[in-house]
This record gives structure tokens, sequence and C-alpha cells, in this order.
């Protein structure tokens, strides 16, 4: 229910503490609290997922301001820690987004990649397309949306443990398993056979609770293992630490202590497995997952009815070629870092941006020899090259904006008329047209010399 309506006012963080502030005495406080955990998380990894996919981080002015004042190009962990707080009380920390995208691989994959830029996310989003702004603040207010619910989470388990206890089985709102009631599972008859408690909304019910107490509090697990041992007649005892109070410990130790009271034997067997499969995803999986150069793209708008097949193909096919171009073994003499950095511009700057990016590294691969005579290849091909150009549907404006000219002057170039055009125009037009020509599926103009189409083609990138 609330999500929607909780969404539109997470950026005042007083209000999100008054709406959950009212919840606390009701006793479904709880499944209404692990029904906006879902929602919130959900929105977490698919939001950060488009703001990876699109590039959109990259349009932050604190990314910006920061890539200016060290003259480097934009890093993603300038954008990741804007909204990242060291303090537990003052904001969300990387640990309770590191808990927000523990069940969403795909995510966590794109995180992986973004954040080593050795195989960048790509999705070739259109300017005007996306409101890629739409996608940076979708993600800051689910992420503090999320910081803001799982503070009540230790609170709400021990409230609603205690109205379980109190409340009598007649009851028409109290079920037989604390468990089903938590999920809103009503049965037909009781049963403590162990298909019959293995509901899967039980299961979801369990995941989003334990999740959202562990990312408040890390002592969480132990405090829950503690308490379930007493509960079963073991005489055991917490091990904190000396001589101060980790963050969480009470919160931690008084939910567990209220569950291990209204959970059945059977129920306590369920949390255990969750835990234990929480606990045992392993980092190095995602990493696997992250050097996928198979995986399909990320982005949710390849996942619905806005793109085609065929757009999402050649998505995954850029990536690819990156990937394969980034896992080149090392080589004396190549610096692996900036060459990341280069794939990283090519997928996830503008698309004028990345044509730069590409005509910039394909200008270093011509010899000298090559570029003296780029300006009268285009003299006395001018004609043919302009129908190129034209078949490509590259725009006048368009081309003239990537060579950094006035369109009247590469109209007139085009026409073979005045002098002929520097060499560093002349062989950006060549390879700006190899380029476009590559990219529409077209034959590259004959008249261009392979020395200088060359280092187009076997760039490892798409650019549309």
């Amino acid at each position: 229910m609330g999500a929607f309506v909780f969404q539109r006012h997470l950026h005042r963080h007083d209000d999100v503490s008054v709406v959950l502030s009212a919840l606390g005495d009701d006793p479904q406080c709880l499944p209404v609290l692990i029904s906006w955990g879902a929602a919130l998380r959900q929105d977490v990894a698919s939001a950060l997922r488009e703001v990876i996919a699109t590039g959109a981080w990259q349009g932050d002015a604190r990314v910006r301001s920061a890539a200016a004042h060290w003259r480097e190009e934009p890093r993603f962990d300038v954008f990741l820690e804007h909204g990242l707080e060291k303090r537990r009380d003052r904001g969300p920390k990387y640990e309770h987004l590191d808990a927000a995208l523990l069940t969403f691989p795909e995510t966590r994959a794109a995180l992986y990649r973004v954040s080593a830029t050795e195989c960048p996310q790509h999705c070739r989003t259109r300017t005007g397309t996306i409101a890629e702004d739409r996608h940076v603040d979708d993600y800051r207010q689910a992420l503090f949306g999320w910081y803001a619910v799982i503070q009540h989470a230790h609170t709400c388990v021990v409230r609603a443990a205690r109205w379980f206890v109190d409340t009598q089985p007649s009851d028409p709102r109290r079920t037989e398993l604390f468990t089903d009631w938590m999920a809103g599972i009503r049965r037909r008859h009781s049963s403590s056979s162990f298909q019959e408690t293995e509901h899967p909304a039980t299961q979801e019910a369990l995941q989003e609770i334990i999740l959202m107490m562990q990312a408040w509090s890390p002592h969480t697990f132990e405090a829950m293992d503690v308490a379930f041992q007493k509960a079963e007649g073991e005489n055991v005892s917490h091990a904190w630490g000396g001589c101060f109070e980790p963050a969480g410990r009470h919160e931690a130790q008084a939910a567990a202590e209220a569950l291990a009271r209204v959970l059945s034997p059977e129920e306590r067997r369920q949390v255990r497995e969750m835990i234990n499969k929480i606990e045992s995803d392993d980092e190095d999986r995602d990493i696997d997952l992250a050097a996928d150069s198979t995986l399909a793209c990320t982005s949710d708008r390849h996942h619905t009815y806005g793109s085609d097949a065929a757009e999402r193909e050649e998505c995954a096919t850029a990536r690819g070629r990156v990937f394969e171009e980034a896992s080149r073994p090392w080589r004396e003499g190549i610096d692996r870092k900036a060459g990341a950095a280069r794939l990283a511009r090519f997928l996830l700057g503008p698309e004028n941006d990345r044509i730069l990016a590409a005509l910039a590294t394909a200008r270093a691969g011509v010899p000298r020899e090559s570029t003296e005579t780029a300006p009268q290849v285009w003299h006395d091909n001018a004609e043919p090259l302009q129908e190129a150009r034209e078949a490509a549907k590259l725009d006048l404006h368009d081309a003239a904006g990537h060579l950094g000219i006035k369109s009247a002057t590469l109209q007139r170039f085009e026409e073979a008329t005045g002098k002929l055009p520097g060499r560093p125009v002349s062989l950006g037009y060549l390879q700006l047209l190899t380029l476009t020509c590559t990219q529409a599926g077209r034959t590259t103009p004959a008249c261009i010399p392979q020395p200088i189409s060359q280092p187009v083609i076997s760039l490892p990138t798409t650019l549309q």
C-alpha cells in the first residue's frame, strides 16, 4: 500500500519518522514495515542499475566538480559516496546499501563493473528518451527511504512479538504461527509438517525482515543464534567484545530474544536456514558474474516493451567487445588503468563524447605519412565522400560539430572549393565517415586509405 506514497516524501526525513512512529502501536506494524522495506529495497536495486546502465551518474554535479578539480575522468565512487554516510545515525552507510543489494546479483555485478571500470555497463539511451536525472533522483530517494525503514526494524519486531504473546488465539487478527501472521497467511488447517511451513510468502517475509535487521545492526545474526540456543535450553552467552558497546547491540539482542519467545522450533529452523542462505552468498560469484561478457544488459529498459531484441543484442555485443579488450593480458608499456578509463568513456559518456573519444584514439593509430595525404584524399574524392555521409544519415551540422568547425566551412570543403582543408580536420573527417558507415552497416568508401580507416574499424566499441 504505502510504498508509493511513502516514496513521494522520502526527502523529508521528519515526515518519514512521523509515519513510521504512527505505526508503532498498531498490531499490523510489522507486516506493513516488511512490505515497505521489500518495495524500497527493490527500488534501490532497480534505480542503481539504471544509473549505471545509462551513465546518468556522470551528470551529477559533485562528480563533474571533482573531475574538473582534479583534471581527471569522472569517477563512479564520487557519485556513490555522495549518498552514503560514515555515521550510523546520520544517513545510509555502505553497509546499508550492501544489504539492500544482497539478493540482486545483476545490480551487484553492475556495481562491480562500473567501480572497476573493467567492463562498464552500457545502454545506448538516446538524449531525451529517458530523463537521466530521474534515475539519480529515484536512487537517492529509494536509498534514504530504505534507511528510514530499516532503523525501525528491531523495534517493530519487539512490539509485534509482544502483541502476538498478549493476544488471545481466538482473536481473528492472530494466526497460530507468528511467521504466518507476519506474512499475512491464513491456513485452513494447522499443520506442523515440514512441507506446510515452507510457504513462499513466509520465506519472502522472513528474508525481508532479517535483511532489514541485519542492515541496521551487524550483530543481529549473532544475537539470534544465542537467543535461539537459550530458548532450546543450551547454556550460551554473548561475545560482544571487551570494554565497549558495539552500535546496535541492545537493539539486536532485544529483537532476537523477542523472536525466540514467539517462534516455534520449526520456525526457528526456518530463520536459521534463511540466515545461512544469506551468509553463504559468495562475493566471488558476483565478481564472476560481473566478468561475464555474455550477461544481458541490466537496464530495466531492455527488459520491457521499450526496446526490441536487436537493440538488446547490440548492447550486449558492445559490452562483450569492451570486455574482451579490457581483459587482454598486461604488456609492458601499456597503461591498463588509462585503457579502462578510455573504454568507460566509450560506453558511459554521451554519444558526442564517445565519438570524440573514438576519433582521438583512432587518430593516434595513423602513421604520419598517411596524415599528410588526408587533405588531398578528401579534396580529390569530395563528391563520393559527401554521398557516403548522407547515405549513412550523418547530418551536416552534427558532422561539423564532431570536427570542431562551422557547418558552412564543412559544406565548402565538401564542394571542393577554395583551399585544401587542414590535416587534422581532413583526417577527422575521413575517420568520422569510416566510423559512421561502420555503425550504419554500410561499406566504407574505398577512397579512404586503409591506414586511416583501420584504426577506426578495430575500435572495441559501438557508438550508436
